[in-house]
């Protein structure tokens, strides 16, 4: 029997959120992008996504099979768009990284803001947990090292791809453990809607079977700050977009050094934005 992902309104408290998202790994919450947002957004991405081409170029062939040769995906989001910072200070994104992540780090960073567009004809990805980027980490007995939100940008719907979770797989005493045909829920979303989901919870792309639809996801991550991101985030973001974002946003795109008891990701030791004579 299917299983189904809980659907919450988007005026649900911060508890409510972490209450299913504890239990089930990943919960869906109703229009966590407001239309204009999403309007303006995706107006300043139009043509990344529409000349950006398919499938990826350099890596393993495993990491060529899990980005999908029928899916475009694109990075450097907050110098693509001055909407972005709108998106990447959203509070219910950030609430899960303070409450599951502060306890384990001095702060946390973004880890990627993705998109995600899967084409007609792509297959269903390959089943993963975002924390396998840190093997030595995805343990049923490690902390969370990261969380996610998938915005819909466009509707997900089974048929062109939607996201698929396996709830409760975070809490699996193994980890080795594949999940099986009637353990998955399809994340359906209406265009706005949000799946906030823990990095050890197993979920993968749906296969896209139609013939002329493209789903449009925004995949926004934050990671430990001790942990490399899966983004090279100030080469991603330069100054020249960081300057015009908030303190708050410089920090979580990596403009400023890292750790309280400790100081990493430095220039000449220095804090980087000084540094590098960005005050």
């Amino acid at each position: 029997m299917a299983k189904e992902l809980t659907v919450l309104p988007s005026h649900a408290s911060h508890r409510d959120i972490l209450d299913v998202l504890g239990r089930d790994g990943g919960v869906i919450v109703k229009q966590l992008l407001d239309p204009q947002t999403r309007a303006r957004f995706c107006d300043d991405i139009a043509s990344e996504t529409a000349q950006k081409a398919a499938g990826a170029t350099t890596g393993s062939d495993r990491m060529i099979e899990f980005w999908g040769s029928q899916t475009k995906r694109f990075t450097r989001l907050g110098w693509r768009s001055p909407h972005f910072e709108d998106i990447l200070m959203a509070p219910a994104l950030r609430g899960l990284a303070d409450e599951l992540l502060l306890p384990s780090c001095d702060d946390y960073w973004m880890n990627t803001a993705q998109m995600m567009i899967i084409g007609p004809g792509e297959t269903e990805q390959m089943w993963h947990r975002d924390a396998g980027n840190w093997p030595a980490v995805c343990t049923p007995t490690s902390p969370e090292v990261t969380v996610s939100c998938m915005y819909a940008l466009g509707d997900f719907t089974e048929a062109n791809g939607a996201t698929r979770v396996v709830p409760g797989s975070h809490l699996w005493d193994d980890y080795d453990r594949a999940p099986s045909s009637d353990d998955f829920a399809v994340a359906e979303m209406e265009a706005g809607d949000g799946l906030l989901y823990s990095g050890r919870v197993i979920h993968n792309g749906g296969a896209n079977v139609t013939t002329d639809q493209w789903r449009l996801g925004l995949h926004v991550s934050f990671v430990l700050g001790w942990l490399t991101p899966e983004e090279a985030l100030p080469i991603s973001v330069p100054w020249e977009s960081a300057s015009k974002m908030s303190e708050r946003a410089q920090r979580l795109l990596g403009w400023k050094s890292y750790g309280v008891k400790s100081r990493i990701w430095t220039v000449d030791y220095e804090e980087i934005a000084i540094a590098l004579g960005h005050p």
